[in-house]
């Protein structure tokens, strides 16, 4: 079954050199060698297909006549759509200021002709590599990118949300299934004379004598089955006053906990 698997090529390459041969031998190694080959024999046409379909790479002739290899480089690194291909020049030409020129309009290797099938491979492969890795790393950045903008909107509106909370006359408990405070508003301190560090280390509890455990579980059960209640009780401040409160309960569910939101309004004090 495997080996009626269709093979994806490697990568597409784009292979430029106005003599036929060098065309015919560098498609037979990198076609032996799993790529998928592209072929022309002139700049114009070069600059035409890399527009079209963009190759992953592109071994490009530098002695060709009408547009040499330099000027479809630059040519190429010019254009938004093809700057990022990586084009390893290929020249029987190998002096060093060829290389260095090569490398100055954008090139990021070279392979001197006649072609040794070993190095053609190993160069080829190699800046193959270094663009997938480029590519991933500007994925990544991109994801990490967007990550940050949601974590600063998500941040943005807690802090907004935290602001009109705050600003709310009525007492916010959020409560988990153990009794416990895990969010307290700053109304819920000043009513009951607690600082809300305080708070969030107490429970139902502390501030309602109506409520221990057997009820709560049997309150928490209810307002569970229901969805929302109102229900009327006793608070007990700090200085030990007692406070007449009705309280509108919903139940919610967020990242698999269960809680009671609670909105307190004070009537009168003991």
């Amino acid at each position: 079954m495997d080996n009626d698997r269709v093979q994806l090529p490697k990568a597409n390459i784009l292979v430029v050199d106005d003599t036929p041969d060098n065309l015919r031998l560098l498609s037979a190694m990198l076609t032996q060698m799993g790529y998928e080959i592209r072929r022309v024999i002139n700049g114009q046409t070069a600059l035409k297909t890399a527009q079209a379909a963009p190759p992953d790479l592109i071994l490009l002739d530098i002695m060709m006549p009408d547009m040499n290899g330099y000027e479809v480089c630059q040519r190429l690194k010019a254009s938004e759509k093809t700057r990022d291909i990586p084009i390893i020049f290929i020249s029987a030409l190998d002096e060093v200021l060829d290389k260095v020129k090569a490398f100055a309009v954008g090139g990021v290797d070279y392979i001197t002709k006649p072609f040794s099938e070993e190095e053609v491979f190993a160069r080829v492969e190699n800046n193959l590599t270094i663009r997938r890795l480029q590519k991933q790393l500007t994925e990544q950045n991109i994801l990490l990118q967007q990550e940050i903008r949601d974590r600063q909107k998500a941040e943005s509106a807690l802090r907004l949300s935290q602001f009109y909370l705050d600003r709310f006359k009525d007492s916010i408990f959020f409560v988990n299934y153990d009794a416990q405070f895990v969010y307290v508003n700053e109304a819920a301190g000043r009513n009951l004379g607690y600082s809300r560090e305080q708070l969030l280390n107490m429970s139902v509890y502390d501030i309602d004598p109506n409520y221990q455990e057997a009820k709560w579980r049997s309150h928490w059960q209810e307002v569970r089955s229901k969805g929302s209640l109102v229900l009327e009780s006793t608070h007990r401040t700090q200085d030990n006053r007692h406070v007449n409160v009705e309280i509108s309960v919903d139940y919610l569910e967020f990242n698999g906990q269960e809680y009671h939101c609670a909105s307190i309004r004070y009537l009168n004090s003991e």
